[in-house]
């Protein structure tokens, strides 16, 4: 068993190096946002940011800087009143601002890109005042999202809150740049995620991302301890606290599970806790075929939502979502897709635990209220699901298979209305994904998906010492996520078990081919869902299934079972 160690989060505030008074106060903020002016609406087709003294105080500009982490932009001596805003842009476009408000003209201005940045804003003490790390998805509108229409924040009151507190602008100009913004109001930040991740980047290293800044740290002078040994040194990692780096004394063991937890004190900037202040982690190992597999598909989502795919780690490893890679491939032509990691970022996939991949984590966590959203990732996007059929590859780094999936919409319950909005899920955790036979339709009862959590339709080898053995000796078959269909899991020995199943009725008259020489490992399973060779539902009664299989040493066994099915 692995051990589990507790770490505590220590934070020397010296470990910055830099003056702490008044990072993060905010006082001036960048409150709009032009990265991709054309078309143009009816603004200058140049891009600009905005800034605002949301402070009672006037603020002299002289010496803070504008910055993306590559350029750094010095501002003049220039002074900003209580209230007021100032347009900032390339020093040859001041002219084509004037006439909207007071604008400043930076010879450095940093280029604007259309997908989203980070900036940030710091005073003549080199300290963090405000900075945004903006994306085009803020828009929440396709059509402005093309260009000509600005981002403006909603309620500077919380400067730090993002993705919730922006959007495209609603001026018919296509932005309000030198006065309040047109999406002006009240949007309060009630909530902080927290920890997003934690990763040793080597066996001294830890790095963490929070999903928000992190405010805290920078005074908690609280102990960490692994076994004993303390933290050397912690630090921030990127300019807007969201991201720190640990160096350790004492090394991280392979094979051991480690908790991080990060106490109370620590806040995002509207004084909010953190919903998640612990996290697992530990070295990470290569997977090898079988260690990751798929465990859950959207392949047919309702339109404008985002498909889905899930991955259970049934090994006893610590695995790097990043070093996964993942590929479609169109069975007909024979193409195969460009290749997509699992994430984008090193991220711990703990052992028997779960991992989502997206390109909607919102949508998706509003559809299926039965999801783990501390187990999704969002994406830039999937490889191509068609509605109808797929084929899904899971490679590692040395594109060694790990694991393969072929889908299509029969494997459905075959009595739904429909199948759109509703995801398939493996019945074994360890089921083979190629099985057609593994996968069912997620009950309605778990709202038709379980993205992040266990499988509504799971069913667990209950070990019996039993070769051959049923999850029940009764279905009801209705998809209401309890009793919808017969597991029978086979505990055998050896890796060349060949599997067959027949279902009878208690006439003795032939009903269904379940298995047909289905090669099987040491333990397998092999699931009914009480329908006939027709794919129609049996009638409420007593069946037998006569199982049968023989070995690679030419051994042979057979089996009756009985199993009851009630229609409702």
């Amino acid at each position: 068993m692995n051990k589990v160690i507790l770490v505590a989060l220590l934070m020397p505030a010296a470990a910055f190096g830099q003056n702490m008074e008044n990072i993060g106060s905010a006082n001036v903020i960048i409150s709009e946002i032009m990265a991709d002016p054309s078309p143009v609406v009816e603004l200058p087709a140049r891009e600009y940011i905005e800034l605002h003294n949301r402070s009672g105080d006037p603020v002299n500009l002289k010496n803070w800087s504008l910055s993306d982490g590559n350029s750094n932009c010095v501002f003049p001596e220039r002074i900003i009143a209580p209230g007021d805003y100032i347009i900032v842009c390339q020093r040859e476009d001041t002219l084509l601002f004037n006439r909207r408000g007071k604008t400043m003209g930076l010879k450095s201005f940093p280029a604007l890109t259309n997908e989203g940045k980070t900036l940030f804003i710091r005073d003549s003490k080199a300290a963090l005042v405000h900075g945004v790390k903006y994306s085009s998805e803020w828009y929440a509108d396709k059509l402005k999202a093309g260009g000509g229409w600005s981002l403006e924040i909603i309620d500077t009151g919380y400067p730090f809150y993002e993705k919730g507190n922006w959007r495209a602008s609603v001026s018919p100009e296509g932005g309000t740049p030198g006065k309040a913004n047109s999406v002006s109001g009240s949007n309060q930040d009630i909530f902080f995620s927290g920890i997003e991740n934690v990763f040793p980047d080597d066996s001294n290293k830890i790095s963490i991302r929070f999903s928000e800044s992190a405010w805290g740290l920078i005074n908690v002078s609280e102990i960490i301890e692994i076994e004993g040994s303390d933290i050397d040194t912690l630090f921030q990692s990127d300019p807007l606290y969201r991201s720190y780096t640990v160096l350790l004394e004492e090394p991280l063991q392979p094979g051991t599970i480690y908790t991080l937890r990060i106490y109370d004190r620590v806040t995002d900037f509207a004084g909010n806790k953190m919903e998640h202040n612990t996290f697992i982690f530990g070295i990470t190992e290569p997977a090898g075929g079988g260690d990751i597999l798929f465990n859950e598909l959207l392949f047919n989502p309702y339109p404008e939502e985002p498909d889905f795919i899930e991955f259970y780690n049934c090994s006893g490893k610590i695995i790097n979502a990043s070093s996964l890679l993942l590929v479609s491939i169109n069975d007909e032509s024979r193409d195969t897709s460009s290749v997509f990691p699992v994430s984008s970022e090193n991220r711990c996939v703990m052992p028997r635990n779960y991992i989502v991949i997206t390109y909607g984590k919102e949508v998706l966590t509003g559809r299926f209220p039965n999801s783990d959203p501390g187990n999704i990732i969002e994406v830039p996007s999937l490889p191509s699901m068609p509605d109808d059929r797929g084929h899904l590859v899971l490679f590692n780094r040395s594109l060694e298979k790990i694991d393969e999936v072929f889908y299509d919409a029969e494997m459905h319950y075959s009595l739904l209305g429909g199948d759109e909005g509703i995801s398939i899920e493996k019945v074994a955790a360890n089921g083979i994904s190629a099985d057609r036979s593994q996968w069912h339709s997620a009950s309605e009862s778990a709202g038709w998906g379980t993205p992040g959590a266990p499988n509504s339709v799971l069913s667990e080898n209950q070990a019996n010492g039993d070769k051959v053995a049923l999850s029940s000796t009764k279905i009801t078959p209705d998809n209401d996520g309890n009793e919808d269909f017969l597991v029978i899991h086979f505990m055998l020995e050896g890796l060349g078990s060949v599997i067959s199943v027949d279902v009878f009725d208690e006439t003795g008259r032939f009903v269904k081919r379940v298995a047909d020489n289905l090669l099987a490992g040491p333990e397998s399973s092999v699931v009914w869902n009480g329908t006939a060779a027709d794919e129609k539902l049996v009638n409420t009664g007593i069946y037998i299934l006569l199982i049968s299989f023989f070995d690679d040493t030419g051994k042979t066994q057979k089996w009756k079972k009985v199993c009851t099915v009630v229609r409702r």
